[in-house]
């Protein structure tokens, strides 16, 4: 994996995150009482427009990386981390439920797809973050304890 692949995908997956987090709890925690009753947080329109533009971004990075560096670990038949299998296997439920909230008509199924949605990002999220911050060495470690020195 290329420099260039992976701080585009560090960047796209710190713009989808952060801007998918403030939809979220503009989303939840945001309303505020207007004038007629109940008003959602005048930010929240700009936030999901926002989300929406950089998701694309953050999918076409996940590609490069599945081509780059995914298939080539895969391939290799070397022990693949489970942070990253993880966050692979969580691609697809997060992009398919992020694009059916925008395309149901009924209330009831958004509603169940902005919360699959959540969830799977929140996880995808988890998983990203955790095979960023866990050292290599230690995963090496516990997979081949014949490699420990003294």
């Amino acid at each position: 994996m290329s420099p260039l692949e992976r701080w585009s995908l560090h960047l796209a997956a710190l713009a989808t995150a952060g801007t998918g987090l403030m939809d979220g709890l503009l989303r939840w925690f945001g309303v505020r009482m207007g004038e007629f009753g109940p008003e959602p947080h005048p930010w929240l329109p700009a936030a999901q427009h926002l989300h929406v533009l950089t998701a694309p971004l953050l999918l076409f990075a996940l590609g490069m990386t599945v081509r780059g560096h995914l298939q080539a670990k895969l391939k290799r038949g070397r022990e693949a981390r489970r942070t990253g299998l993880g966050a692979a296997f969580l691609i697809a439920p997060m992009v398919l439920s992020g694009y059916a909230v925008q395309v149901v008509a009924s209330p009831a199924w958004r509603t169940a797809f902005s919360w699959a949605h959540g969830l799977s990002a929140g996880l995808f999220l988890l998983a990203y973050l955790g095979h960023l911050f866990v050292p290599h060495a230690q995963v090496e470690l516990r997979a081949f304890p014949e490699r420990r020195a003294g």
